[in-house]
């Protein structure tokens, strides 16, 4: 147990020195306050944020988040989740308020013979794949290493295994939930089966997450990597890529991209930082197999690289790995299709997708379907499953001075998609999308949503998301 001295400290954000030293005396965590030398750092998330908290506690137990909770609502205190703290709304961190940080809950059970595992939701997604690989297992998650469980989890979880094992919440069988009135319950298909439904897809709207009881599947080897072409050979490369990937095997997870080359050794030292397409792929299932399959990707036109083969799984992280690093600016804008044509293709192309502003830009064309569509629509709150892609436009790790020449890259890429549009993922979405809720749940899953939340959360003590209000009494 870690507990920090309190007890001497002034009041902080309106707080006071005895109420901060009555909550540490309740937990197993640690509270971190603004004078405490590692504040700088705790508060940091992946999206760049001056915000500065009032309070962090790193909760090890639900029984830590409950009485976080209890102590935010008898304060009337603004209180936020954090668990990988990638949320590019800024969800992830507050100003003024206390941060319910996640990290330190990473209980990894799991049973090689049931394939049953149980997952904090501290968790990151890196760490779930570096250990389940070694023993041929793994699950259906994120595509970047250093996102957290719990909010992929019920967001819905589109990843690198989605066309073969469908999404994140397809393979979730019970979750741990602290609700607002601090109860520590099971949702299940058995137990708040309104519940269950709700928050696998319906996010942090309705209690904290704290642990996952998961089905996991196999992913041991897979047949894995990219090949990139030159951007001059987009027009091209990027319809037939979108066209056979959509028709393909649904062992095969692909997205297209347009990015700068990195200065990586399989890249030609002339072409390193020049715009290339590049096509990330995974294929889990036998390797010639794989090969064949992939092989006409190869040949949409002159490849400069090619660096497909057998890999670990959790050595796919290694394509996102730019996207890791804290404190990281970011504005991105996406859009989910019903299918992804030539038009919108074009649209992007003509809107200058090749001509980036900097090594910070990409588009990503990520082909869906297969599983993703083949699970029960009405088994959860995730309701885009009919979706054969998604399409996204962002610039990130940019200069505050060169913000202005980024955000309208992105946002001329925006009105080039929009108009091809009729979904929106929710983990995608920034601040300033909240409006686009509507995208994300059409009308009868949004109202039955109001009731879950209504019944589980009452006075939206959870708002700090992509809020889902309770319906009216």
């Amino acid at each position: 147990m870690q507990i920090k001295d309190t007890s001497a400290r002034p009041a902080t954000g309106g707080l006071t020195r005895d109420s901060i030293a009555a909550l540490a005396s309740q937990l197993q965590g640690q509270i971190v306050l603004p004078d405490d030398a590692d504040y700088p750092e705790a508060r940091l998330t992946h999206l760049a944020s001056v915000a500065a908290p009032a309070m962090i506690v790193r909760a090890t137990s639900a029984a830590d988040v409950a009485a976080t909770i209890g102590f935010a609502r008898e304060r009337d205190l603004e209180m936020v989740v954090r668990g990988g703290g990638h949320s590019i709304a800024g969800y992830s961190i507050i100003e003024g308020g206390v941060v319910l940080d996640l990290s330190a809950l990473k209980t990894l059970e799991f049973d090689t013979e049931t394939r049953i595992a149980q997952l904090g939701a501290g968790l990151l997604w890196g760490e779930v794949a570096a250990t389940l690989h070694p023993h041929g297992l793994g699950l259906s998650s994120g595509d970047n290493a250093t996102v957290g469980v719990g909010g992929l989890a019920t967001g819905g979880g589109i990843g690198w295994f989605v066309r073969k094992h469908g999404l994140t919440i397809d393979r979730i069988r019970s979750i741990e939930v602290v609700t607002a009135d601090g109860q520590v319950i099971t949702a299940s298909a058995s137990e708040h089966p309104d519940l269950f439904w709700a928050i696998r897809g319906g996010g942090g709207n309705f209690g904290v997450a704290t642990s996952f009881e998961v089905e996991l599947h196999p992913a041991g080897m897979v047949y894995g990597g990219a090949i990139f072409y030159d951007a001059s050979e987009a027009a091209t490369v990027l319809p037939a890529f979108a066209r056979y990937a959509t028709a393909a095997p649904d062992e095969l997870t692909a997205m297209g991209l347009v990015l700068a080359a990195p200065p990586a050794p399989f890249i030609p030292p002339e072409m390193r930082g020049k715009p290339v397409v590049g096509l990330a792929l995974v294929y889990c299932g036998d390797f010639d197999e794989g090969n064949r399959v992939v092989d006409p990707l190869r040949k949409l036109g002159t490849p400069i690289a090619d660096i497909v083969g057998p890999m670990p799984y959790p050595a796919i992280f290694q394509f996102t790995e730019d996207a890791s690093p804290l404190n990281l600016s970011l504005h991105a804008r996406s859009v989910m299709v019903d299918t992804l044509d030539d038009a919108l293709i074009n649209a992007l192309l003509a809107s200058g997708a090749t001509d980036m502003p900097s090594a910070g830009a990409l588009v990503q064309l990520r082909i869906l379907g297969g599983a993703m569509r083949g699970g029960d629509p009405e088994s959860a709150a995730f309701a885009q499953r009919g979706k054969s892609a998604l399409a996204l436009a962002a610039t990130y790790g940019y200069a505050e001075a060169d913000t202005e020449r980024h955000v309208a890259w992105t946002e001329r890429l925006y009105e080039a998609m929009r108009p091809f549009g009729t979904g929106a993922y929710a983990g995608f979405l920034m601040r300033d999308e909240e409006a686009r809720i509507n995208e994300v749940y059409p009308p009868a899953t949004l109202a039955r949503l109001r009731q879950v939340k209504r019944r589980y959360d009452p006075t939206n003590f959870f708002h700090h998301n992509l809020n889902i209000e309770p319906a009216a009494e």
